[in-house]
């Protein structure tokens, strides 16, 4: 029944994406994805490529367009350089509703590409240069966070051995002395596979030996487990054997899972943050993006220590690493006024 509901609220969600999604467009005068032209005639242009770009200017050179309004008659055409370096313009193209697409062919000598366009008040709704999306049309809003999630799907468990392949990292020795605070794990299963499964402690020892604690078998609703505090630093993990267990609730360290909402968050879907960091777990540079200009962000580690702050002022932002230990964070972003928080870690 629960999974019936989830269903019926995502196929509501649906469908009124698609509305939104229709009044997310853009004026061409109104994106930065096009230059001004010295023609008065064409004065708003597509740069494909220039000579400078060498063996990938010879490439064929593709744009599409989906015009939602033609402005009482909008058209584009392609300007290129040709092998002796002189100026060839294409004929006008009239734009229509729907998609318009044009590719410039491969050629064996470095050239300029330009798709020139007559009229800035085209409306479009989604536009693709050589591939690359732009950012000038506003996405539809994210989707709701699912109400529930299976322990494979939740990127906050990371590859462990083969008996034991889901593991939620607790704390490391860089920690520090929070790693010696008492550690805890809570989850809410909903349903488990046909031959059941289970979990169990690592931990490291005084004398830094591995310690493994005895398999406990999960069971439907709340399991939990703490992992007493210590004198010494050390490692702690929750180790899990199957990732096909169900969960509706997480948490860790008091810390609840983003792989997880209830109801209200979907009802509230509309005041839904999208904030997105990867990759995570990360082994070098992290890369933030949002579809709404982030503020302030902040870096803590596992004692609430600020280690990293920065104010991006813009939707998408790329943290060097390099200077941090290989640990836990948490990282959190002031966007429209809300703080938004992500657990992290750097191998």
């Amino acid at each position: 029944m629960k999974k019936i509901k989830a269903l019926l609220l995502l196929s509501v969600f649906i469908l009124s994406t698609f509305n939104v999604f229709s009044q997310n467009t853009s004026l061409i005068n109104s994106c930065n994805d096009f230059v001004s032209g010295s023609n008065s005639n064409w004065p708003y242009i597509l740069v494909a490529t220039t000579p400078d770009s060498g063996a990938t200017s010879q490439a064929a050179q593709t744009f599409t367009i989906n015009v939602t309004d033609t402005a009482n008659g909008g058209s584009f055409r392609v300007a290129k350089t040709t092998a002796n370096g002189n100026w060839f313009f294409g004929p006008a193209i009239s734009m229509t509703l729907g998609y318009n697409s044009i590719t410039v062919s491969a050629v064996t000598f470095d050239r300029a590409v330009k798709f020139q366009f007559s009229n800035g008040d085209v409306e479009f709704n989604a536009l693709v240069l050589n591939g690359d999306t732009s950012d000038c049309v506003v996405p539809p809003p994210p989707p709701p966070p699912p109400t529930s999630s299976l322990i494979s799907n939740c990127s906050e468990f990371i590859s462990g051995p083969v008996a034991w392949p889901y593991v939620l990292v607790a704390t490391t020795l860089d920690s520090g002395l929070a790693s010696q605070g008492a550690q805890t794990f809570t989850m809410n299963v909903t349903n488990l596979p046909l031959l059941g499964a289970e979990f169990r402690v690592y931990k490291t020892t005084a004398n830094g030996n591995d310690f493994f604690g005895n398999p406990i078998a999960l069971t439907l609703g709340s399991n939990s487990i703490t992992v007493a505090a210590v004198a010494f630093d050390r490692a702690v993990k929750f180790q899990f054997s199957s990732g096909d267990v169900e969960f509706d609730a997480l948490s860790l360290n008091g810390i609840d899972s983003d792989c997880v909402a209830n109801t209200t968050d979907i009802e509230q879907s509309e005041n839904y943050i999208f904030l997105n960091i990867f990759p995570n777990p990360s082994n070098g540079n992290l890369f933030v993006k949002s579809n709404d200009p982030i503020e302030f962000l902040q870096i803590r580690d596992l004692s609430g220590k600020v280690v990293f702050q920065k104010s991006p002022k813009g939707n998408d932002f790329q943290i060097q690493t390099s200077r941090l230990k290989k640990s836990i964070y948490f990282l959190s972003c002031l966007i429209k006024s809300e703080w938004e928080t992500r657990k992290i870690i750097l191998n």
